[in-house]
């Protein structure tokens, strides 16, 4: 082929429908332009990928018929995925009944992936979940459903199975415990379940999943006061909770092999009593995830209880998320850590949210006294890392807690083979200077602090990376 040549071009048509499924549907229509060769190819492309992000009033009569169009003229016998998102401002161009037509439309195109998205402006106004989802012949070939803003009838009139249904993930669902419960009988092989801000849960039970293969359960709700979780399935391999008044039972069950739980604070006198009983039945879990009020709830227990945490003798990756905010959090989580005799990885995320991207201010503490050893008087007691070989840390913003943190997992590492530090450096205008607010140093200046550390182990390879973020200039 000669140089300067078209060779995307030439490629077949199962090759170019597999690179413009890459694309939102927009994007991959406005390919026809390059030539006539790529006039129909978006017509036949697997995926479907639609967001109407527009306020309602700024769009043009174009923009509020391109759902249709593209719908009516698309030739895919079948769809990989379906995906539709709506904000709540352009939701006033499009009537339930043209929702539910869109998702008809999606099933008879045997999609195996569905995802449909409404941003909706008020809790209590949920769009209603056609009859279709429930009945339609070709509701076997759905694999993967994600459903946010969607009212579901109590009583769906289920006449096939989803026999193929792998996840669901349901966001922002009008939907109570008694529908959800009889839903997921119509599941027979579904593995993967994410219930996020469905606020009219009160109560989730993994037992209403026995008559499935449910292996992965992400529970996210913030906002519902007392919701009670209850982790007694034995398929289960893997949970996610995020949620502060989330009360937790887990049964002590061997199967569960990975656990995350997050939460903004650690309230002593209301959970102290159920935090121990089922950190108790999670002991065995190979992998365990948890952020700040992991730490307030260590440190608490060695001030009250005169008791570490050396029970968690399978753990392999441990993963942090969140600041370190006091010295007496950083010992306790330490010393947890030296008592995970397995432990080979750990990976640390420094934000306060996933959403944050700027970082917050937070107590730049500094270790004033070093680890006591035995001291015999409640203090932890610190050995080391005996087989810890890899830890990755994202989000590094440069405070003196991170770095306290990194050091010490340095100095007890005694095998420790790669350090991976990814440096997020802050640059703040006027405005957030007056708000207490402190720019970041110099990338060179951090690198030089990290590298200076000492180590406990002699082969440890330091790899460091930077990005960079200017706010309010």
């Amino acid at each position: 082929m000669s140089e300067g040549q078209d060779w995307i071009s030439v490629l077949p048509d199962e090759i170019l429908h597999h690179i413009l499924s890459f694309l939102t549907t927009k994007q991959s229509i406005q390919t026809c332009i390059l030539s006539k060769r790529w006039i129909d190819l978006w017509k036949f492309t697997p995926v479907i990928d639609i967001q109407m992000a527009t306020p309602y009033h700024e769009t043009t009569p174009s923009e509020r018929t391109f759902i249709h169009n593209t719908l009516t003229q698309h030739q895919a016998f079948k769809l990989h995925k379906f995906s539709l998102d709506f904000s709540y401002e352009a939701l006033y161009a499009v009537a339930n009944v043209q929702l539910q037509h869109y998702i008809e439309f999606a099933i008879s195109r045997q999609v195996q992936i569905l995802s449909v998205s409404i941003e909706l402006l008020f809790e209590y106004f949920c769009y209603v979940l056609p009859n279709v989802f429930y009945s339609h012949d070709n509701v076997p070939s759905l694999e993967q459903v994600s459903l946010k803003g969607f009212l579901f009838n109590p009583n769906p009139p289920c006449d096939l199975p989803f026999a193929s249904l792998k996840a669901l993930c349901l966001f922002d669902c009008a939907i109570d415990d008694g529908t959800l419960k009889g839903l997921l009988s119509y599941f027979p092989v579904l593995e993967s379940l994410t219930i996020d801000l469905c606020h009219r849960l009160l109560n989730f039970k993994a037992s209403w999943c026995q008559s499935m293969t449910l292996k992965h359960l992400v529970v996210r709700c913030m906002d519902n006061p007392g919701f009670n979780l209850e982790i007694d399935s034995s398929s289960l391999s893997s949970f996610k909770v995020d949620g502060n008044t989330v009360k937790i039972s887990v049964s002590s069950l061997s199967s569960i092999d990975e656990a995350k739980i997050f939460r903004s604070r650690y309230y002593p006198y209301m959970q102290n009593f159920d935090t121990r009983t089922w950190l108790r039945n999670l002991a065995h879990v190979k992998k365990f995830g948890v952020n700040s009020w992991f730490s307030q709830f260590l440190a608490r227990e060695y001030e009250v209880n005169n008791n570490g945490w050396k029970i968690f003798e399978n753990l392999k990756v441990f993963a942090w998320f969140g600041p370190l905010g006091k010295e007496c959090d950083l010992i306790a989580l330490i010393d947890f850590l030296v008592h995970c005799p397995s432990l080979e990885k750990i990976e640390i995320d420094f934000r306060f949210s996933f959403s944050e991207e700027a970082g917050e201010h937070r107590p730049p503490f500094a270790l004033e006294r070093p680890f006591v050893e035995n001291s015999g008087d409640g203090q932890p007691t610190v050995g080391f890392l005996d087989n810890v070989k890899k830890i990755i840390i994202h989000h590094f913003f440069g405070y003196k807690s991170e770095i306290e943190f990194i050091k010490h997992l340095m100095q007890k590492a005694v095998v420790l083979e790669t350090l991976s530090l990814t440096y997020h450096r802050l640059e703040f205008g006027p405005e957030y200077v007056s708000r207490g607010y402190t720019s970041c140093p110099p990338k060179e200046l951090v690198q030089e602090e990290i590298f200076s550390l000492s180590t406990a182990s002699s082969n440890v390879h330091i790899s460091f990376h930077d990005t960079y973020h200017k706010l309010g200039f």
